[in-house]
């Protein structure tokens, strides 16, 4: 669908651009030919600033531990827990984290809950055990929420899957809720 609005918009700007030049828009039409830059490259992100009680950083583990009121403040979310564990790679990056006891995360649509979560860098998954449950608010005000036992997201591919003991809850009249909580 992107791509076809995109080759849409092309063909139009193409079109005008042929046109005569009597309204002086020629920087407009150059612009439309343009690839639009990626929202990551458009908006300047914080800091994240994660604080807790406590840290421990073991070097030869590769791996910092926070104890105890536990809080991520992210631009992306802001996550709430009692010990967040942050497995290095040797890039001073984060290979995998790992958050337990009373996790909370949201943003500005999204909350989820659970007792424990691992997310992996590489394969761009999230899985939430224990109580787990994802809700979304519409522009609406419509929640629409799923929960189970076990929550695996593979986050670029937008795609869920729950199990077992899967519950899925829609909001009346919410036709469109629960892909939108993949988006």
């Amino acid at each position: 669908m992107k791509r076809l609005l995109l080759l849409s918009l092309t063909l139009f700007a193409a079109a005008l651009w042929a046109a005569d030049d009597d309204d002086g828009m020629a920087a407009a039409r150059e612009a439309l030919l343009q690839p639009a830059k990626p929202a990551a490259q458009t908006v300047a992100l914080r800091d994240t600033k994660i604080t807790a009680r406590r840290m421990e950083y073991n070097y030869k583990e590769a791996v910092v531990t926070m104890t105890d009121d536990v809080v991520v403040d992210d631009p992306r979310f802001y996550l709430t827990s009692d010990r967040l564990f942050v497995f290095l790679d040797g890039t001073n990056s984060f290979s995998q984290l790992v958050v337990m006891g009373n996790v909370a995360v949201s943003n500005e649509n999204r909350r989820a809950w659970c007792d424990k979560a691992v997310y992996t860098k590489a394969e761009s998954r999230l899985v939430m055990v224990g109580h787990a449950k994802l809700t979304n608010i519409g522009d609406d005000g419509k929640k629409n929420s799923v929960s189970g036992d076990k929550i695996t997201i593979w986050t670029e591919e937008q795609r869920m899957e729950v199990y077992p003991n899967p519950v899925l809850d829609l909001a009346p009249g919410s036709s469109d809720g629960f892909k939108d909580m993949m988006k």
